[in-house]
């Protein structure tokens, strides 16, 4: 993502987050020190854990408490929206449908441009909050065939593990257990099917990690992170520092033919 001169001068970005309510260090989508453009936060009514991680259809009320917080960051002068859980896959064309700017609910959108560059015999590989609730209608949702969905492994983090247990509000954060869990998950995930080429992490709380999963395995990384960089980064075009003043560059040497 380009770094921009003055971050708090930039659009904002909203955030609706979800009342989960724990330690959310930098590298978590909630932490506005995770990001290079301001964030602005309305919170989301209903949206605890249980109802939230779901591989079947949220009611109707959940997702009018989503797209209420959602006019509310409209209103306050946001570009585009991203959210707190990977899971809200499910709401993706119903929110994109119901807002007035932009919506990017889940790291899981980046899955068919994934998809477009890696070799046709590699595989994606997946590591979600909760395995038996990730399904084939969050694929569905984000436009995704059945044929590319068979292209994802997913697994899961330990059930009663560290990051279960600090979103379900049951342990403290512990930023060396929770590395060590996701460090060992992926190795694990690798070793098991080794025509994984890429890692893509679903959970918002995840990205804190990410440069631990990739040191451990060796693979590209993609989460929620990476999917906000780049939706941002369309909704808000700026030029590159390092450009300098385009206008005082109107003429330079031809490129050469044979450049190497």
């Amino acid at each position: 993502m380009t770094d921009y001169a003055d971050k708090e001068s930039l659009p904002k970005m909203g955030f609706i987050a979800v009342e989960c309510f724990f330690h959310r260090p930098p590298g978590d989508a909630f932490n506005e020190h995770t990001w290079k453009f301001p964030l602005v936060r309305e919170l989301a009514e209903g949206s605890k854990e249980g109802i939230l991680v779901s591989r079947a259809d949220y009611d109707e009320t959940f997702i009018n408490n989503f797209v209420t917080a959602g006019k509310k960051l409209a209103a306050r002068g946001a570009v585009g929206i991203i959210t707190s859980c990977g899971f809200l896959a499910l709401a993706q064309p119903l929110l994109a449908a119901r807002l007035p700017i932009p919506i990017a609910t889940s790291s899981l959108i980046q899955i068919p441009s994934i998809l477009a560059w890696l070799a046709p015999t590699k595989k994606i590989g997946i590591i979600t909050y909760n395995e038996a609730q990730l399904g084939a209608l969050h694929f569905e949702r984000l436009g995704i065939s059945k044929e590319n969905a068979a292209r994802c492994y997913v697994t899961g983090v330990p059930a009663d593990g560290h990051l279960r247990n600090l979103v379900g509000m049951r342990k403290p954060f512990d930023f060396y257990d929770i590395e060590a869990e996701m460090m060992a998950t992926a190795k694990t995930f690798v070793a098991e099917h080794d025509d994984i080429s890429v890692i893509v992490l679903e959970c918002t709380q995840m990205p804190t990690f990410a440069a631990s999963v990739q040191k451990a395995v060796g693979l590209p990384v993609y989460d929620v992170y990476t999917m906000a960089s780049w939706f941002y980064s369309s909704l808000v075009r700026q030029r590159p520092v390092g450009w300098g003043k385009l206008e005082d560059n109107l003429s330079g040497p031809m490129v050469e033919r044979n450049v190497m």
